[in-house]
C-alpha cells in the first residue's frame, strides 16, 4: 500500500483540527461523525447518512435490521464480488439462496440476469439482493433492477465499496435501492484507511441503524445492536479526505485519458469511464478481452494492478476472471509509471503485426 497518497489539503486539514479532539475529550460520538454524514448527504443527495467503522459493518447492520424487523429471511448476491460479501451475508443470519451471473461488458449482472434469478425464487418478498457496483462503475441497469426489486418486494441493498463519487445520469450509487454503503478502505478510490458510510432515503431504516450502533442504550426499545461506530479521529481523517473526492477523481481522469488515447489507437477493449451516462470514479481502469486466448493478449502488460477479482463465487460463464486486467490508476500516479504503461499498450500493434 505504499503507493496510496492523500491530497495535501486533506493532510493539512487533519493536522489543523486533530488537537481539538484531544482538548475537548470528545474521542467518540462527536462532531466529526456528524460532519461525515452531513457531507455525504449533501454530496450524494441522500436524505440520511451514517458513519460506520467499515463498509462491512454498515452492510452487516442493514442486513441484520432487515432480518429482525422487515421479515427478510434470504439473500442473494452476484457471482463477481468479494468473498467478504458472502461472509457478511451469512453472518447477518440470512440464508444465502444463490448467485446472479455477471456479464463481461461491466463485470456485473444485467437486468435480464437479475430478472431470470428472481423469477426462479418461490417467495421473492422474503429476499434481499445485495448488489455490488464494480470497479468504480455504476451497474448500467441499476434503474431497471431497482424497479424490478421493488415490484417483487425484494430489498435492494447496494454495496458501493468501489463507487464513492460514481454516478449514472448524475445519480450517485447507493441512492437507487433501499440503502447503500461506501468504503473508505486504504486501497479504495477515495482512501482513508478504514471506514464506511451508509446512505438511505428511508427514515425508519436510518433511525434503526442509529440505534443499532449504540445498542439503543437511550430508548431501549431495539432489542439488538453492537458498537460499529467510527471513532472521532477516524471521522476527522475521513472528513478531511472525502472533502477532496472531486479533486481525487479529477486527477485519476488525467491518467485515464492518456490510457484511453492509447487504447483507442491500438485497439484495446476497455470499460470507458463515461459511456452510457456514467461517471466512473476510476477505482480501476479495466481492459477486457474477447480473444480465444486472453492470457496471450494481455501477456505484454506487466504494469498492472490486481484484477477486480481473480475468483468467482458462483458461475463464471463468460470467464470474467480471465478476460480482464487492471492498469495502475491511483491518485497522483507518477508520470514515469503512466509512460511505462502506455509503452506496453502500444506494443500490441507490434505484436499483432509480426
Amino acid at each position: 500500500m505504499g503507493m496510496i497518497k492523500l491530497p495535501e489539503k486533506s493532510v493539512s486539514f487533519f493536522n489543523a483540527n486533530y488537537s481539538k479532539i484531544f482538548e475537548t475529550g470528545n474521542l467518540a460520538e462527536g462532531e466529526w461523525n456528524s460532519k461525515v454524514a452531513e457531507w455525504t448527504c449533501s454530496y450524494t443527495s441522500s436524505k440520511y447518512s451514517l458513519a460506520f467503522n467499515s463498509n462491512g459493518s454498515g452492510i452487516f447492520a442493514i442486513l441484520r435490521v432487515l432480518k429482525q424487523f422487515k421479515q427478510k429471511t434470504k439473500i442473494f448476491i452476484q457471482s463477481n464480488t468479494m468473498y467478504g460479501v458472502k461472509t457478511m451475508a451469512l453472518t447477518s443470519g440470512l440464508e444465502l439462496c444463490g448467485y446472479v451471473d455477471c456479464s463481461l461488458s461491466y463485470l456485473m449482472p444485467s437486468y435480464k440476469q437479475v430478472e431470470d434469478f428472481i423469477s426462479s425464487l418461490d417467495n421473492p418478498s422474503e429476499c434481499v439482493f445485495l448488489l455490488t457496483h464494480i470497479g468504480g462503475w455504476v451497474n448500467p441497469d441499476i434503474e431497471k433492477i431497482a424497479k424490478l426489486c421493488k415490484d417483487n418486494k425484494v430489498a435492494l441493498i447496494e454495496d458501493c465499496a468501489h463507487s464513492l463519487g460514481s454516478t449514472l445520469k448524475g445519480q450517485h450509487t447507493g441512492t437507487f435501492g433501499d440503502a447503500g454503503v461506501y468504503s473508505l478502505y486504504a486501497t479504495k478510490a477515495v482512501p482513508v484507511g478504514e471506514g464506511g458510510i451508509v446512505v438511505t432515503q428511508d427514515e425508519e431504516l436510518h433511525s434503526m441503524l442509529e440505534k443499532f450502533i449504540i445498542y439503543d442504550r437511550f430508548d431501549q426499545k431495539l432489542d439488538l445492536g453492537i458498537n460499529l461506530r467510527m471513532s472521532e479521529i477516524n471521522a476527522l481523517l475521513s472528513y478531511s479526505v472525502i472533502q477532496e473526492t472531486e479533486e481525487i477523481i479529477k486527477n485519476k481522469y488525467h491518467t485515464a485519458n492518456k490510457y484511453i488515447d492509447s487504447c483507442d489507437k491500438f485497439d484495446w477493449s476497455y470499460i470507458h469511464p463515461s459511456e452510457h451516462n456514467q461517471r466512473s470514479n476510476l477505482y480501476k481502469f479495466i481492459l477486457l478481452s474477447n480473444s480465444l486466448d486472453p492470457e496471450k493478449e494481455f501477456s505484454n502488460i506487466t504494469n498492472r494492478t490486481s484484477p477486480v477479482y481473480d475468483y468467482a463465487l458462483g458461475n463464471d460463464p463468460y470467464e470474467l476472471i480471465k478476460r480482464h486486467i487492471c492498469l495502475p490508476i491511483w491518485y497522483l500516479l507518477e508520470n514515469k509509471k503512466i509512460d511505462n504503461v502506455i509503452i506496453e499498450l502500444e506494443s500490441k500493434n507490434i505484436l499483432t503485426t509480426k
